[in-house]
This record gives C-alpha cells, sequence and structure tokens, in this order.
C-alpha cells in the first residue's frame, strides 16, 4: 500500500527521518529513569516495554502530523505476521551462526556446553530480547525506512537508517567500531529485510535472533548462557576483540552479504 500525498510530497524527508531518531532516543532515555522502580531481574524486559512505548508514541505523533495510518508504512497485523517473523528467526540464526563459526575458524576459541544452564532456562530469561528487537525495529525500519524510501529509493532507505541506527547505538555508549561494524552492518540486513516484507515482521525476528544467539554464548560457566568459549591459544576473548579481528572479519564478511542481498533485489526489481 502506497501512502497518500501528503506524506510523498513533504521535502523534509531526511530531516523528518533523522528527528523522528533523535526524539525516540530522547524519549527512551527519559522514560529509562522509570527502570529504577522495577527489580534488577526485570529490566531486559521494562527495558523493552519502555523502548516500544516510546517508539510506538513517536511514531504516532508524526503520522498523524503526515495525516497518515500505522498501515500506510506497514505496520499491520496480518496473517503473514508470525510466519515471517518465525521466517526471520531461521534466517537470523543462519547468519549468525556463519558469523560465529568465522570467530571459532580465525581465533582458535572452541565451543562447549555450560553444564549450569538449560535451553528452557535460557529461552525464559531471553523473552524480553523480543521486545527489545521490536522497539527498535520500529524506531528504524517503521517510519524513518518509509519515508526515506518513499523519496529516493529503498538503497539510500536502507543505509541510512543503518546510519542512524549506529549513531543510536553511540548515544547508548557503543565504540565507534562496534556501533558501525555491529549495529550499521546489522541494520543493513535488517532494513533488506523490512523492505523485502513489507514490514517490520520479518525484520523483528532476524534481530531477536541475532541477539538470541549473541546471548547464547559466552566466556563463563554461569547459568544464563547455554554455551561457553574455551581458548586453545591462550589468548582471551576480551583480547580478541580489542585487536579488532573478531568484530571486522565476519562483520566485513555480513556486510558483503548484506549488499549483495541488496543487488540481488534490486536487479529483481528491475527486471519485473
Amino acid at each position: 500500500m502506497q501512502p497518500p500525498k501528503p506524506f510523498l510530497s513533504n521535502s523534509g524527508y531526511l530531516i523528518k527521518a533523522a528527528l523522528f531518531c533523535i526524539v525516540f532516543t530522547g524519549l527512551f532515555i527519559i522514560l529509562s529513569f522509570f527502570k529504577s522502580a522495577f527489580p534488577p531481574n526485570a529490566e531486559r524486559l521494562v527495558h523493552g516495554i519502555i523502548g516500544t512505548v516510546a517508539a510506538f508514541l513517536v511514531t504516532w505523533i508524526f503520522l498523524r502530523a503526515d495525516k497518515i495510518s500505522f498501515a500506510a508504512i506497514g505496520l499491520r497485523f496480518e496473517k503473514s505476521t508470525v510466519p515471517k517473523f518465525f521466517s526471520g528467526v531461521v534466517i537470523g540464526i543462519i547468519l549468525m551462526g556463519l558469523l560465529l563459526g568465522g570467530v571459532v575458524l580465525f581465533s582458535g576459541f572452541t565451543i562447549e556446553t555450560n553444564k549450569n544452564s538449560s535451553f528452557f532456562h535460557f529461552l525464559l530469561l531471553t523473552l524480553p530480547l523480543i521486545p527489545l528487537a521490536f522497539m527498535e525495529e520500529l524506531a528504524f525500519r517503521g517510519y524513518p525506512l518509509v519515508v526515506i524510501k518513499e523519496q529516493t529509493g529503498f538503497r539510500s532507505a536502507v543505509l541510512i537508517t543503518a546510519l542512524l541506527f549506529g549513531l543510536y547505538h553511540i548515544a547508548n555508549g557503543w565504540t565507534i567500531q562496534n556501533a558501525f561494524l555491529g549495529a550499521g552492518v546489522w541494520g543493513i540486513i535488517y532494513g533488506m529485510g523490512a523492505v523485502y516484507s513489507k514490514g517490520i515482521s520479518l525484520s523483528t525476528g532476524m534481530h531477536y535472533a541475532a541477539n538470541l544467539t549473541t546471548s547464547a554464548f559466552g566466556i563463563a560457566d554461569d547459568s544464563f548462557n547455554i554455551w561457553v568459549l574455551k581458548q586453545q591459544n591462550g589468548m582471551s576473548l576480551e583480547n580478541y576483540q580489542s585487536s579488532g579481528l573478531a568484530t571486522i572479519l565476519p562483520q566485513l564478511s555480513l556486510l558483503l552479504i548484506g549488499l549483495l542481498i541488496m543487488y540481488w533485489y534490486m536487479k529483481k526489481k528491475i527486471s519485473k
């Protein structure tokens, strides 16, 4: 469904998209002060709920200003929503598996089962990752992606929102390298998922799977992660990460995958 004329005719699309992300980030930070009123073990869930409320509120304000509905930018529940979400979960797990395989291959780390954890316990503790993924997809692959795509095309929309996604993570305390080679690169993948599926259910599933897979691995035998990374060559995981290899090589590979997907989608669209 195409947005109506008032939405398309607004020449300040880039300013609007950037302003949306700034307002969302500011409101999210303000609302996050209320997290202290909840128990520490509920922090992830509260964080996700607060972020979702902030994203919905800012989206509603901007849509009201443009006089369009949530459905006009692909934000609606359909029969395909749940299947798309789980398709995204499968895609995300596959991509993270490839990345993890690259890290293990180049680092000398091995993967062992964490005997102090259980799969059910892990899934229960990571359920809050769903609203965490949803709120960021709503905030970056919702209104901002659509408003840019309708003016400049999907390539600019995907790349610009990925840049905004990286800046958002810098505002949340990430290093520049991790923000752009981590969140920024994943932002391209999520953006392509949102463009291809014409909504955020697929990208939310991918986002959730990426966070879930990351949480599944750790460097200590605690009760949370279900697998443990063990060193073989005497290098600690922290030193390996600080060397840049753990971040740069896998993320550049993921970036290449994202660009190839973008190229494939562009050729498919042109051929129609």
